[in-house]
């Protein structure tokens, strides 16, 4: 009797334990992608200011503090040129105008060069640029440098983001968060509906609409191949018309419209698990 209650005994010990460590292993990565994404959330939050809609500046919303963990110096001010514009609609009260002033978290990480958003995706953060020298600095790092999971949205090197053609890296994460659903593109439906990239920089609002996505990987430096992380930089107008041509034949979604010189190229670029430093990237060039 006791052999027979050992057999299935031990086999449910085993099982247990196994879906223990699955779970544990499962919140080791949960957790701290989650407590990431929502420092993020708590970054744009606390650069919030409403505005009256009769053109009048208001206070900073409950959020509208100084950015966690950065200094302040008690002159905070609202740069409405800077800002991005959110409608906010509450049936009998008067309409209110959200606005988040980006410009300011150049006060707090001189590294600090725009803010990147994309429609119904978690891509809603910041970007940044550090030493050509060490330029994956922030691959492990959040805004104020510290160690993170995700990391930051940050730009590549050789190339900044005025240059004719610059890409800007992310993590994919596991919940979609950095560059976790950039892989949506893929489909053609979904690249044909989500065209347009919002990027804020110098006081200014840059659209970007997609033209391709496309899987690719890193290759060896002998690798006589297009390699998008190189078609960077200042690039000449034959260069260019050669890298929007590639680009436009690696892409899976087959867009109509492609840019011409010397419309801004923009590479979003992500790991992808398709093969060995497989990267899934998505090109769009500034039309504003």
């Amino acid at each position: 009797m006791k052999k027979r209650s050992l057999i299935f005994i031990i086999p449910a010990v085993i099982l247990t334990g196994i879906l223990c460590f699955a779970v544990i292993n499962a919140l080791c990565i949960y957790i701290p992608q989650e407590k990431a994404q929502q420092d993020y959330r708590d970054l744009k939050e606390s650069l919030r200011v409403a505005a009256n809609d009769d053109g009048g500046q208001g206070t900073a919303s409950s959020g509208g503090t100084e950015p966690h963990g950065a200094a302040t110096d008690g002159t905070a001010a609202h740069d409405a040129g800077s800002t991005a514009q959110h409608a906010a609609h509450s049936p009998g009260k008067q309409e209110t105008v959200t606005e988040y002033d980006f410009a300011r978290l150049s006060r707090f990480n001189p590294d600090y060069v725009g803010w990147l958003t994309a429609d119904d995706t978690l891509i809603d953060y910041p970007v940044m640029k550090s030493a050509e020298d060490s330029p994956e600095y922030y691959l492990h790092r959040d805004f104020y440098g510290n160690d993170s999971v995700a990391g930051c949205l940050f730009i590549g090197e050789g190339c900044n983001s005025d240059s004719t053609s610059f890409v800007i890296y992310g993590h994919n994460m596991n919940n979609d968060s950095m560059f976790g659903a950039l892989d949506a593109y893929y489909d053609y439906t979904y690249a044909e509906q989500h065209r347009d990239i919002r990027f804020y920089v110098n006081n200014e609002e840059r659209i970007y609409r997609v033209f391709a996505a496309f899987q690719t990987k890193i290759y060896d430096d002998r690798d006589n191949v297009f390699k998008y992380y190189e078609a960077v930089g200042d690039l000449d107008q034959e260069t260019y018309e050669q890298t929007v041509a590639h680009v436009r034949a690696l892409s899976e979604p087959k867009l109509a419209d492609a840019p011409a010189y010397p419309a801004q190229l923009l590479f979003l670029s992500t790991c992808s698990y398709h093969t060995d430093d497989g990267r899934f990237v998505v090109a769009a060039y500034r039309i504003q």
